[in-house]
């Protein structure tokens, strides 16, 4: 498997990888260590994990477009010269699929192509997103399958081009034990990327003024200025600390801009973390998440007051979220587990070795 973050762990790309490895595979990730804190080559619960340094600064676009070729070169260099040593190569996203295109051309490889996102709606310009869409399309006819995150997804890359054979693996979990009891004032948790375009600095000025308590854990480049916001600014924990903050938290939210169209079909991993933990997540009208979550939601084009006043409306009223607790979990249950994701997983493996 090959992903352009440091792998510390993806949890994505970790649960896939666990499974094959579960069911008698043997699994390499391969990792493009950017911010140059992680060890080389290290065993993560079974998995080997080697790491490419390349350093270069996340949410730096430029850096990014300089680094990334060289990440490829080292990457090609490393495992052409070697001779072939794998059956398959699992790239993640559209930034590695470049590696399993190659290689596949090649070698003759089996190469699975994991779409998460769709790159060419993530750019402002125009010529840069038709090339991305024209590579993709590419991509997808070529890979021996595809793998996307929810239907929606996979209507749009089938229109796209014609891949040969795909499958939708959400990035959904497993239930566990978590706590049940809610903190003692009402509380707001978020979990993530510390971005401009998550809603984050808004919110924390919103819950402020109505006093509400606001729990932020992530990294990013807000990460200075939350620091010396009136918030719990937990700074970066595990995957599974994250999932324990939520399930104590009255609310969450994902309110991502619903006119980038990557926006508006993304399901992320935190939407079935809150299902399952009993935490209502505040959506977007019109996204994804709308469709799937026990949710509350603002318009599409939303403003501060629309999600001030839903805050003060449900701050008032724990009741609701109570009863969208409850059916969130079972909706969970019924549909959303990691094991009917891996069982997913495994039939598209056995059909591609075939």
């Amino acid at each position: 498997m090959v992903v352009s973050n440091s792998f510390n762990p993806d949890p994505r790309v970790y649960k896939e990888a666990k499974s094959l490895l579960d069911r008698g595979y043997l699994v390499r990730v391969v990792a493009w260590n950017r911010d140059g804190t992680h060890p080389p080559f290290e065993v993560i619960d079974g998995l080997e994990v080697e790491r490419i340094g390349v350093p270069a600064r996340y949410g730096v676009l430029v850096e990014f477009l300089l680094k990334l070729p060289v990440f490829y070169v080292i990457f090609l260099w490393k495992y052409l010269r070697k001779g072939r040593e794998f059956d398959v190569i699992h790239t993640h996203d559209f930034d590695t699929a470049l590696l399993g295109f190659l290689l596949k051309l090649v070698t003759g490889i089996h190469w699975v192509y994991d779409v998460h996102d769709l790159y060419d709606s993530l750019v402002s310009n125009k010529t840069l997103g038709m090339l991305i869409t024209l590579f993709d399309s590419l991509f997808l006819r070529t890979a021996d399958a595809v793998i996307t995150v929810n239907h929606e997804m996979t209507r749009i890359l089938i229109k796209r081009s014609r891949p040969r054979h795909v499958v939708v693996v959400m990035n959904t979990m497993n239930p566990f034990n978590v706590c049940r009891e809610k903190w003692s004032s009402f509380t707001i948790f978020y979990g993530g990327v510390l971005s401009n375009d998550r809603f984050i600095e808004e919110m924390i000025e919103i819950a402020y003024s109505l006093g509400v308590n606001m729990r932020i854990a992530g990294l990013g480049i807000l990460e200075d200025k939350i620091k010396h916001a009136p918030v719990d600014f937990l700074g970066y924990i595990s995957h599974k600390q994250a999932v324990m903050e939520l399930s104590k938290a009255h609310l969450t939210f994902i309110l991502y801009d619903p006119a980038v169209p990557n926006n508006r079909i993304a399901s992320p991993n935190k939407l079935f973390e809150a299902m399952w933990v009993g935490t209502p997540v505040i959506v977007v009208k019109g996204t994804l998440p709308e469709k799937l979550a026990s949710k509350f939601v603002v318009p599409a084009q939303y403003s501060r007051e629309d999600v001030k006043n839903l805050l003060l409306e449900l701050k008032l009223n724990p009741k609701i979220l109570r009863k969208k607790a409850r059916f969130g979990r079972r909706i969970f249950l019924a549909k959303y587990t990691w094991d009917i994701m891996e069982s997913k997983l495994m039939t598209l493996y056995l059909e591609v070795l075939k």
